[in-house]
């Protein structure tokens, strides 16, 4: 499977599954009232909790890479583009990676955090994950994704220059 086929086929069903394991308190952790908004807290990534142990290595890698697109998305309109946020948020539902109880929960984490939470104190008979190659070839994915989504659902941001900024914040260059 390559990752275009992941993102349209299989993400959306193993995001709801993560979510189907983590409690309440903390998947909805800035929103406990109206349950909206979705979080993701930092340790719930990594493979001591076990949240993501229904994947495989490579749907791990995917699932990785979607999530850090899916949370870099949210974060960049949130930060450059503020005025159209909300009615991105209602588009979306994108959820908000953070940091955990009880310091850093209030904080947001840059979502080149998700792999090194997914990576954290990985035993040595577990597979390596290794999300640079398979990421590389996920952005021109990602790019038509952006740049679609703009031109059909939020026409008042360019989805190209979105997208330069998104880029600006790759954690891997080519």
């Amino acid at each position: 499977m390559d990752f275009k086929k992941y993102y349209k086929s299989q993400f959306r069903e193993d995001i709801n599954r993560f979510f189907s394991e983590i409690p309440d308190e903390s998947k909805f952790h800035e929103d406990q009232k109206y349950k909206q908004t979705l979080s993701i807290q930092y340790e719930r990534l990594t493979p001591e909790m076990g949240h993501l142990n229904f994947l495989d290595k490579e749907g791990k890698e995917y699932f990785g890479i979607a999530l850090f697109l899916t949370v870099l998305a949210d974060m960049m309109c949130f930060s450059k583009y503020k005025p159209y946020y909300q009615k991105f948020k209602g588009l979306t539902r994108y959820p908000k990676f953070i940091g955990n109880c009880p310091s850093g929960c209030h904080y947001h984490y840059h979502p080149q955090e998700i792999f090194l939470a997914m990576t954290k104190n990985q035993k040595p008979t577990e597979p390596h994950l290794n999300f640079r190659e398979k990421f590389m070839a996920a952005s021109s994915t990602m790019e038509e994704e952006i740049i679609s989504f703009f031109s059909e659902q939020l026409t008042e941001i360019n989805g190209q220059e979105f997208w330069r900024l998104c880029q600006m914040e790759f954690p891997y260059k080519s």
